[in-house]
């Protein structure tokens, strides 16, 4: 391996500073030592600001931009505009990964001659412990095959827990002011990647708060999901139509549990996107009463993705 494969480790930084030494420790002590390390300082209120000003101070490898409250794309954006590495990954700010992380997912995605390579995962709940995730090993070759695995059961949409080679990232960003930005970026990417492989290795820390989007209660911007699975749905409509069906049932199953969610006491607005919602499964009956339950577009994905 290459000592001059410059690696950009990007963390968007708001509000985490009773997690922010734990992910950026977990970084600055990886066994590969040739990293950029971005702290992107999302105008956070608390003390974030002056912890990311102290982790520069003691390692020349951490630069800190410090921008107005943006979001999460916009801070990510904000790291991928300045980033010098040949290969970029990102991590939360309330995770943190394996000693061996880039050096694995490295050596791995140089091993598989991979554009994209994803890892397994620990899943670490504040109150109840934690699950190892261990998505099953995938090798595509393929852009249609890579994008199937968006739908399949063992799908891995997030931008973190994965390495990207740089080109991925030259003429694209996440969308700025929406939720689900790594449901609205991850399928682009992949369509941008020749090789996509992931490995079983749990390298990944994943944290689950009580308060994080997905686990908070419900509001209008949980109906954000649906819209970026329509759009996953359309992009393979319009460039891959062997998946289109698997993306559009996939899709549309997500949105019956939405509608079960909004309240009894409606406000105008949720009562308009209710009925949105519901005319978008009107609209798609024909196709429901055909092709619903999706599980069995499952084997369609197994064709699909096999050598």
């Amino acid at each position: 391996m290459k000592k001059d494969d410059l690696v950009s480790v990007i963390i968007p930084v708001y509000k985490v500073e009773k997690y922010l030494d734990q992910c950026v420790e977990s970084i600055v002590k990886q066994t590969y030592p040739d990293l950029e390390i971005i702290l992107v300082d999302d105008g956070s209120p608390d003390r974030c600001p002056l912890m990311c000003e102290d982790w520069q101070r003691r390692d020349p490898r951490i630069t800190v931009v410090h921008k107005e409250n943006g979001g999460l794309s916009s801070a990510r954006n904000a790291g991928l505009d300045i980033c010098r590495g040949e290969y970029v990954c990102f991590i939360d700010s309330d995770d943190w990964i394996e000693p061996k992380y880039v050096e694995r997912m490295l050596s791995a995605m140089k091993e598989e001659h991979a554009d994209i390579i994803s890892c397994s995962f620990v899943n670490e709940y504040e109150q109840s412990g934690k699950s190892v995730c261990k998505p099953k090993e995938f090798f595509s070759g393929g852009t249609e095959q890579a994008l199937c695995l968006l739908y399949d059961q063992t799908r891995i949409v997030v931008a973190a827990m994965k390495f990207y080679k740089r080109k991925i990232w030259e003429t694209m960003r996440f969308p700025e002011g929406r939720l689900y930005e790594d449901a609205l970026t991850t399928y682009k990417a992949f369509d941008l990647a020749d090789r996509i492989v992931q490995i079983p290795d749990g390298l990944y820390h994943y944290r689950i708060r009580e308060n994080s989007i997905m686990t908070s209660a419900f509001s209008l911007k949980t109906v954000g999901i649906s819209d970026a699975w329509k759009e996953n749905y359309l992009f393979c409509r319009d460039h891959y139509p062997a998946a289109a069906d698997l993306a559009r049932a996939f899709w549309l199953e997500h949105i019956p549990p939405l509608i079960s969610q909004f309240p009894k006491e409606l406000k105008a607005e949720e009562k308009a996107e209710k009925e949105r919602l519901r005319k978008e499964i009107r609209d798609n009956i024909g196709f429901s009463l055909t092709h619903m339950p999706p599980k069995k577009f499952y084997h369609q994905v197994k064709a699909l993705c096999s050598p």
